[in-house]
């Protein structure tokens, strides 16, 4: 008995020494010995921190709301160092796994893959462990690369700028940001009508959008001519308060955007419907929608066979075009019916009539690689239609 009561006195003892770890919930700066881990901007995505060693904390993933979510687990936090040489972060992925390589960034605009050797995953990858390397400067650490709704709006500022384009207000979020589009040569009744980022995390679908709407505006003569005969209708991103919140899939409103259309219960996909109502109402005729995303490949969703599209076979000639010309590219076809209710292309395809696609870009495929890859499909894209329009003529 005497042994038990000493037992028990030493083991009081011993956990009366025992320094609680540190916890820091979202927003607030997690302070180990050698960093600090921060969360407070635009983009950013950091759930509970807790510090377990000196140089090592474990960081709480988790998705915006308790809806449905893809799981696409986004984080974006920022490292101010200490003393460390190298910093040691673990993603505690809850309601997903690991899925993105980390990119990391010292100025938060130019970003770079981490390195596969300074990454370890749990063998059910709800754990991630990274070794990140600390200098005498901050880094960013991310999912992807942050390109917040002031990269857009740069962006769209000098492709106006730079093309003539309109840039139009089309209206605002649920948190008031303004929804920003491209107009090109208005007066044409022939639109090409493109969206992008209504899901937060797929950036690499942004690359593309980025690259392929430059190219339609571009001074070449193919490009010229096609806006000599086409309208151009262009919303770079659709989701700003999902991309500024750091959010998996949603926007404010805890809805999928993509599973939105033709419901139009949120006001940014309300503010489509108003706009495609517009053109309507002034004759317009749109004759290409595409849908700019991101998935685990290069690929895109279209219309299967059984789907009678005007003009018919629209993206097997495409696909046929541009397959030649790129060599470091690959990409899959997979078409589809339109029943599923919601998405972009389906709506478009049940108002319209024609060719609908949702282009998918891989999260980790080459930045270079997918630039290239979209000014093909542009310029492959604007030949086919000029060729379908003087058929009908």
């Amino acid at each position: 008995m005497r042994e038990f009561v000493v037992f028990i006195i030493t083991a009081l003892s011993l956990s009366a020494c025992v320094t609680p770890t540190p916890v820091f919930e979202a927003g607030t700066p997690c302070e180990a010995e050698s960093f600090t881990v921060i969360d407070g901007y635009g983009g950013a995505r950091r759930g509970r921190c807790e510090v377990l060693a000196s140089n090592h904390v474990q960081v709480s993933i988790l998705p915006e709301d308790d809806g449905y979510i893809n799981p696409s687990p986004w984080y974006s936090f920022k490292l101010v160092p200490g003393d460390a040489a190298t910093a040691v972060v673990s993603l505690q992925y809850i309601g997903g796994h690991h899925r993105y390589v980390p990119k990391i960034s010292s100025d938060g605009l130019n970003w770079s893959p981490i390195s596969e050797n300074s990454i370890q995953v749990s063998d059910d990858r709800t754990i991630a462990r990274i070794e990140i390397p600390l200098g005498q400067k901050a880094v960013w650490i991310s999912a992807q690369e942050l390109v917040t709704p002031a990269i857009y709006a740069a962006w769209n500022a000098r492709v106006a700028r730079e093309t003539g384009a309109e840039l139009r207000l089309l209206g605002h979020s649920v948190a008031n940001q303004p929804i920003q589009y491209l107009v090109s040569n208005p007066e044409s009744k022939n639109v090409l009508f493109i969206v992008g980022r209504q899901h937060p995390p797929e950036v690499s679908g942004a690359f593309a959008f980025f690259a392929f709407t430059e190219t339609l505006l571009a001074e070449t003569e193919l490009a010229k001519r096609f806006r000599d005969n086409f309208q151009i209708v262009a919303i770079p991103l659709m989701n700003p308060d999902g991309v500024l919140g750091g959010n998996w899939r949603h926007n404010l409103g805890s809805t999928d955007l993509n599973r939105d259309w033709g419901f139009f219960k949120q006001p940014e996909t309300r503010l489509v419907g108003e706009l495609l109502d517009s053109l309507d109402a002034d004759a317009n005729k749109v004759r290409v929608f595409l849908d700019f995303h991101s998935t685990n490949r290069n690929l895109f969703y279209t219309q299967d066979e059984t789907v009678p599209t005007d003009p018919p076979a629209f993206f097997d000639a495409w696909f046929a075009a541009t397959t030649p010309r790129l060599t470091n590219y690959p990409f899959s076809n997979e078409a589809r019916d339109v029943e599923k209710q919601g998405v972009g292309k389906n709506y478009m395809y049940r108002r319209y009539g024609i060719p609908s696609a949702t282009y998918e870009v891989g999260d980790e495929t080459d930045r270079n690689a997918t630039r290239a890859a979209a000014r093909v499909f542009a310029e492959e894209l604007m030949k086919l239609m000029l060729e379908t329009l003087a058929d009908a003529q």
